[in-house]
């Protein structure tokens, strides 16, 4: 049986005022996947997130999600159609506790209630449970992303969509935080849309990869297929 498909991006143009990023962008994410961005920074990675979560407008193109079109919707409507977010930079709330976070991603349901049970989040990130009345900015950068991660899990997003979330973190944490999106995906059917800059993490977690340059998708293919030493010249230029 083919997977579904989750989420498209067709011909999407997105700029800031007069600057344009995105220049047609075309991207498929299937249901229990991991899809992964990758280019150098400033190619337009980040600008394509926000547009699918319609924190960016596009000017020109269509988002679709499960078969209804998205596209400039609010991106409330959007969290509670069933995709998350994680910014880059996690933006937790420093002063709130662990508890208090992960209860901020109830925002993301039409009705305020769990879609992810707080002990099941807890067994994925256990050291979450441990600190759950520590406040969140007196938390490790690693954990400050499981939190970030877990906030957004709560709502039971469909599709999760993760910007650089390796970043500033050590390889022992990376690790663990591919595995538990892995699992996410192996156990529960989630597809994750991943911009990432680190190809070892990515070779790690990564299904389906897409290599953007200047705003545009100029490479693409599976796992098995996609040349990395190629992927790797680039990104290092």
């Amino acid at each position: 049986m083919e997977p579904t498909t989750l989420l498209t991006a067709s011909n999407i143009i997105t700029a800031y005022d007069q600057s344009t990023i995105l220049w047609g962008v075309n991207l498929s994410v299937l249901q229990g996947t991991v899809t992964t961005v990758m280019g150098r920074n400033g190619v337009g990675k980040t600008t394509l997130l926000k547009t699918i979560m319609g924190l960016q407008k596009a000017r020109e193109g269509q988002v679709t999600f499960k078969g209804e079109h998205i596209t400039n919707l609010a991106p409330y409507k959007i969290a509670r159609a069933g995709i998350g977010y994680v910014p880059q930079g996690r933006e937790i709330i420093p002063k709130l506790t662990v508890q208090e976070n992960l209860q901020l991603g109830l925002e993301a349901t039409p009705d305020y209630k769990p879609r992810m049970a707080e002990e099941e989040i807890y067994t994925l990130f256990p050291i979450l449970k441990e600190f759950r009345r520590r406040a969140g900015g007196n938390l490790s950068g690693g954990q400050q992303q499981q939190l970030a991660i877990a906030r957004t899990l709560i709502s039971g997003p469909a599709l999760l969509l993760l910007d650089e979330p390796t970043e500033g973190l050590q390889p022992s944490i990376a690790i663990e935080i591919g595995d538990i999106l892995r699992q996410l995906v192996t156990t529960k059917g989630m597809a994750v849309l991943l911009v990432e800059q680190k190809i070892d993490f990515a070779k790690h977690v990564t299904d389906y990869f897409y290599f953007m340059e200047r705003g545009k998708m100029v490479k693409e293919g599976n796992a098995a297929t996609f040349d990395f030493n190629e992927l790797q010249e680039h990104i290092a230029v």
